[in-house]
């Protein structure tokens, strides 16, 4: 029985892992143009220095 709960605590603590590297590693597109101050310019015009 103890070693059926040490890999399923493995298993979670991976699943744990992939999960927040996942919500981690994606790009924030949800952008407020306003907050920007670059006006009506979308964010895929704007330079990436500017970013």
């Amino acid at each position: 029985m103890s070693t059926w709960m040490v890999v399923a605590g493995v298993w979670a603590m991976f699943a744990v892992c992939v999960v927040l590297f996942v919500r981690g590693a994606s790009p924030h597109v949800h952008r407020c143009d306003d907050a920007s101050g670059q006006g009506d310019r979308a964010v895929s015009d704007v330079p990436r220095a500017e970013i």
